[in-house]
């Protein structure tokens, strides 16, 4: 409601270039500095209470702010890395890997994640490119393989796969060709990890 609010006032009294970091900047202020206290303090309440309005008018408000800005894309992919990581212990602390709940995160994350088409399939592949370039030396081996393992996940939920693999084979061959690669065991294996699942 809020938000609406600021941008009826945005559209009657401001220029139309403000708009766009007004409704960021509310965002920010009534969504984001909430998320770890909501996440903590308010979430199981609502599981609790069968509050299915409430949880989801918090999905559709976290989704936008995740994946929705544009001005987020730098961070997205470690953003919902963080929210996954923050469900799945949920599930498995509170839930004991209730299946149901299991499958509700899944089909979440795959509507999630797919809202706006294939821009993060490609900003999954630039992840990717950033942690096995050689400027992650101070990473060690079993570290960039826990990332690589999560990242997968991410890119289970992609439906952009063909996009994925265009930004991923791009930017594998600059790494390669010119010496940029933090381990070659690394590049193995998460071409190991893709072909497992998804085939040559």
């Amino acid at each position: 409601m809020r938000l609406n609010e600021e941008n009826e006032r945005c559209l009657l009294y401001l220029d139309a270039f403000t708009r766009k970091p007004l409704i960021a900047t509310a965002e920010r202020q009534l969504l984001e500095r909430h998320i770890p206290a909501i996440l903590d303090k308010g979430f199981m309440m609502l599981m609790d209470g069968h509050r299915i309005e409430d949880l989801q008018r918090m999905y559709s408000l976290f989704s936008r702010s995740i994946v929705m800005d544009e001005e987020k894309d730098k961070d997205m992919v470690s953003s919902l890395l963080e929210f996954k990581a923050s469900l799945d212990s949920i599930l498995e602390e509170s839930f004991s890997k209730n299946e149901a709940f299991c499958n509700t995160i899944k089909d979440s994350f795959e509507h999630l994640i797919n809202l706006r088409q294939n821009r993060p399939a490609e900003l999954i592949a630039k992840f990717l490119d950033e942690k096995l370039r050689d400027g992650n030396k101070g990473t060690s081996e079993e570290e960039l393989e826990g990332t690589l393992d999560k990242v997968l996940v991410l890119f289970k939920f992609i439906q952009g796969k063909d996009v994925f693999e265009a930004f991923y084979k791009k930017d594998l061959a600059k790494r390669l060709l010119l010496g940029k690669s933090a381990s070659i065991d690394a590049e193995k294996s998460m071409i190991s990890k893709l072909k497992t699942e998804c085939d040559s």
